[in-house]
């Protein structure tokens, strides 16, 4: 009896207990909230959907309306000027557009990608993605580490070397894209040239050739758009990750198997070459073999092990294929709208290639005004449009206290917009970025491969590529916008891509068509 009577006392205790915590940890994230809150509560902003989940749900609606992240924010501006505050549920974030101010941070290595938001993208829904690959590194030293061993390969006597599978691939799609250049046919620009990035930068980085390598059914492109519908899903929709339906639960699944086969597709190509290195074959000379020279196959550095080299990988292909792919579907969106700019282009690209179908490395710095159409296409729909910091120390910005610790979103799509950094910033106008008149806008106002001690270190890889491909492109076939197409109806995915994918009509101007030899199968 004495120890039943225990038994229930415990039993009382623990079911009074339980509901006493809950309550107190209940309150004690109120107040948290309460003060967060008023800590930011002397930065403009719009006002809070909600007290808990803050301004998230504003987010939400925009990007399932329709619209974008990015044309929120955009909004916000226009409201509230270069600084203003937003609340992600508990976590404050502070919006910067003031030029000096990016200066400052950018170039810093104090003030480092947040830790909380670049684990994004560390794993997703338990399968390990980038992890620590360049771009969500957030440890300065090994940041700065890995990147001095990536230099070298994108530097441009490297590159120099690379024009021969630039064109090859671009010969491919020519190919493609002159069977269906009959003048009525819908061409989705958007998805050809995702398969031409794709061709580049396997064979270019990694001498892979992804049609010997895809499963049946499951394309190394469509694992790529599924892992980042994964990241996107874990930043605005988090509780996906422990949601019980059906629905979410294989939607995680099949983010996990995608990301699987990248790394796993990766796993195969790494070891593959490893393995003809040991046998003493001829490699070919990209990026890959230069890596795994100065990693001494992977042994050089015990940061930088096969798991590492596949979170670059899998980065290489986002960073190196996305978002090359959107600016160069913007490019033609955009010169469809624009036949007077469309004509000045055609006409240089036809002065500096006359009869020939190869771009040689000399032609890219010919190429001045069709560079002037590529900067000002980044200016106004850069496809990574913002990147983020995290104070180290206090910072003022227009007389506004941003404590230490606080998350800062820095947008170049914004900035973009504004009127203070660009006159009629709407107006797609490349003479704006020719040199003569550089000097009229802000130096720290244009961003689109980020900047200081973070840029991007593709960025001369993505300029040749989309150089080389659109000059090709507008060389051989005539362009015409599919009506229906409104400028700038884009739609939010990791990175902001055109919602009818640019679609044209093609019509042949002096093709010719290239040996089978250059043929593959498309995954």
């Amino acid at each position: 009896m004495a120890e039943a009577s225990i038994l229930y006392r415990i039993t009382v205790f623990l079911a009074a207990l339980v509901p006493a915590v809950f309550l107190i940890g209940f309150v004690g994230f109120v107040l948290y909230l309460f003060y967060q809150h008023k800590r930011f509560a002397h930065f403009p902003g719009p006002p809070r959907s909600d007290f808990f989940t803050g301004h998230v749900r504003q987010m939400i609606d925009r990007i399932n309306t329709g619209s974008s992240l990015a044309e929120y924010l955009t909004d916000q501006m226009r409201v509230y000027g270069q600084v203003y505050h937003l609340f992600m549920f508990h976590k404050p974030v502070v919006v910067v557009l003031e030029p000096n101010f990016l200066k400052e941070v950018m170039h810093s290595t104090t003030h480092t990608k947040p830790p909380e938001e670049a684990s994004t993208f560390w794993y997703v829904f338990g399968q390990r993605f980038l992890y620590h690959g360049l771009l969500t590194e957030t440890d300065i030293p090994k940041y700065l580490k890995r990147r001095a061993l990536f230099s070298p390969a994108f530097h441009r006597s490297y590159l120099m070397n690379l024009m021969g599978s630039f064109n090859e691939s671009t010969d491919i799609l020519i190919n493609k894209l002159a069977e269906k250049a009959d003048g009525k046919t819908t061409v989705y620009m958007l998805d050809e040239l995702n398969q031409v990035t794709l061709d580049v930068i396997a064979k270019v980085a990694f001498g892979l050739h992804l049609n010997k390598t895809a499963d049946s059914g499951f394309s190394f492109t469509t694992a790529v758009k599924t892992s980042l519908e994964g990241v996107m899903a874990t930043f605005l929709q988090p509780w996906i990750k422990y949601s019980f339906l059906p629905s979410h639960r294989q939607f995680r699944q099949k983010v996990r198997d995608s990301i699987h086969h990248l790394r796993e597709t990766g796993r195969k190509c790494v070891q593959g070459r490893l393995e003809a290195k040991k046998r003493g074959e001829k490699l070919p000379n990209d990026i890959l073999t230069y890596i795994l020279d100065a990693s001494n196959d992977l042994q050089a550095d015990a940061d930088f092990r096969m798991e590492e080299m596949l979170d670059e990988f899998v980065t290489f292909f986002l960073a190196g294929q996305e978002e090359t792919t959107n600016l160069m579907a913007f490019m033609l969106h955009e010169l469809g709208h624009h036949p007077e700019i469309m004509h000045r282009v055609v006409t240089e690209v036809n002065a500096v290639l006359g009869d020939r179908d190869y771009v040689e490395y000399a032609d890219l710095a010919k190429f001045e005004y069709l560079s002037q159409v590529i900067k000002e296409t980044l200016r106004l729909w850069p496809p990574a449009f913002g990147t983020n910091r995290l104070m180290a120390s206090d910072v003022t910005v227009q007389g506004l206290k941003i404590p230490a610790g606080t998350v800062v979103w820095l947008n170049t799509y914004v900035m973009g917009r504004m009127e203070s950094h660009f006159k009629n910033p709407l107006v797609f106008d490349p003479d704006r970025f020719h040199k003569s008149g550089s000097e009229d806008r802000p130096l720290y106002a244009y961003f689109p491969f980020s900047m200081g001690t973070r840029s991007c270190l593709g960025q001369p890889f993505a300029l040749i590529e989309a150089r080389l491909i659109v000059a090709r492109l507008l060389h051989k076939f005539e362009f015409k916008l599919c009506p229906g197409q409104p400028r700038g109806d884009i739609v939010q995915h990791a990175s902001l891509q055109l919602r009818d994918r640019c679609m044209n009509y093609l019509h042949l101007s002096n093709i010719r068509i290239f040996p089978a030899c250059y043929y593959v199968c498309w995954t």
